[in-house]
């Protein structure tokens, strides 16, 4: 049985945008399933299941509304925007909980342009459990999503609509048939996942059980690991802001090899780092990258003159992790000294979302790792660089990423441009 802990009931788009029959968006069924979505909501809880709330919210022009709903959403008064502010909100009995996520996605998947997928595997969550509207669109490409990511899905069949019945089991029939677990919200609420199925565990541990079945077999025991050059010494060749150090090693096949280093770090911290990493420890993070979003969706980026550039550079905020920092304390300082921007409050712990692992800055130069995280902001005041710094906050949305990508010449940093590339619509 899947352990409640590492499953998430993923609740999609059940806004008055689309519940409300005065929207021209509304989904036929829609608000005959809001009970049983709440008992759905009462069951994960009880249960121990996180919850996700995954909503639509539309530019107030109209710029990123699918070119398919556009006329009938500007006609019909612009739903899911700010202007029908009331269109935004959820019925009461479905609010999110103090400390339950609320992500805004793009299109119709949850899954798509969003940073959901990076979310529950923070938490280590291996099912998802989808409730909400509509089933063919927004529920079922998040299902297929899920499972493409190799999530378990479950689909609360009761608390999941459509514009006719019809529609709503052809589309169930069709979710079962390809190993989507149909549960009704009783179900739940009164048995967790007793009756969704772990297919994804299954499978791995049949695959693992034949790995090891077959070692047994061709009397094999481990697999060797593959051969490293072995790391004689650390010469330290210059101090300063940035050290230089030269690495000697001997290759595996036995010759002397040396290759050149910088570091932010001391010649103590820096051998410490390399021995951490050479035994396949984790690194101490030394710096924080952001990847600001804004409550409406967009998100902040930054021009700064950066001086081995000569030139000014597009990327995202980010800096240094200060002794006796912690991750969240460096993301709320770089913020405010950058940008002027600071956590929403709203959010409490989740406005800090990191990314599962630390990556790293430059791996043929230096040993800097950076944690990579999503911030969800609001502004805060000004921002107070230092002195020799010269940043320029700005702000894109969405549908604007893609157009800006493509006539942007300023440099950009590369970890920059690959986030832009993977939220750009």
């Amino acid at each position: 049985m899947i352990e409640p802990s590492r499953a998430a009931l993923i609740l999609i788009d059940m806004q008055e945008g689309f519940i409300d029959p005065a929207s021209p968006l509304c989904i036929a069924g829609a608000a005959a399933t809001v009970p049983a979505c709440a008992r759905a909501l009462e069951g994960a809880r009880a249960h121990g299941m996180a919850v996700v709330h995954v909503r639509r919210q539309y530019a107030a022009d109209g710029s990123d509304v699918e070119a398919v709903r556009w006329e009938a959403w500007a006609e019909g008064g612009r739903p899911l925007s700010t202007a029908w502010p009331e269109s935004l909100a959820c019925p009461d009995e479905l609010a999110p909980l103090p400390g339950e996520p609320v992500i805004f996605k793009p299109s119709f998947s949850a899954f798509f342009g969003t940073e959901l997928a990076a979310l529950l595997r923070q938490k280590g969550i291996t099912t998802v459990v989808l409730a909400g509207t509509t089933t063919p669109n927004c529920v079922r490409s998040t299902a297929y999503d899920g499972l493409s990511l190799g999530f378990n899905v479950a689909v609360v069949r009761d608390a999941t609509s459509s514009r006719t019945p019809e529609v709503q089991e052809a589309n169930l029939a069709d979710m079962e048939f390809i190993g989507v677990s149909l549960i009704h919200a009783d179900e739940l609420a009164s048995s967790g996942l007793e009756y969704v199925r772990d297919t994804e565990g299954e499978v791995a541990r049949a695959v693992a059980l034949e790995r090891k079945m077959a070692g047994e077999e061709d009397g094999a025991t481990e697999v060797a690991a593959d051969p490293v050059p072995h790391l004689d010494s650390i010469e330290t060749v210059s101090t300063g802001w940035i050290n230089k150090y030269l690495l000697h090693y001997t290759t595996v096949d036995g010759k002397p090899y040396s290759y050149e280093a910088a570091s932010r770090k001391g010649p103590e911290a820096f051998a410490a780092q390399l021995a951490h990493l050479g035994a396949g420890e984790a690194p101490r993070t030394d710096a924080v990258g952001m990847v600001p979003i804004l409550p409406d969706g967009s998100i902040l980026l930054i021009r700064e003159f950066r001086y081995p550039l000569n030139s000014w550079c597009i990327s995202f905020p980010a800096g240094l992790i200060d002794r006796g920092e912690s991750l969240r304390e460096a993301v709320a300082r770089e913020l405010a000294e950058e940008t002027g921007y600071r956590l929403r409050e709203d959010m409490g712990e989740e406005a800090v979302r990191m990314l599962p692992q630390t990556g790293f800055s430059s791996t043929g130069m230096s040993e800097e790792s950076v944690q990579v995280v999503y911030a969800f902001v609001e502004p805060g005041g000004k921002a107070r660089p230092e002195d020799a710094e010269l940043i320029r906050p700005f702000i894109l949305k969405r549908s604007e990423i893609r157009p800006f990508l493509e006539s942007n010449r300023t440099p950009i940093g590369t970890r920059a441009q690959l986030i832009l590339e993977s939220l750009a619509l």
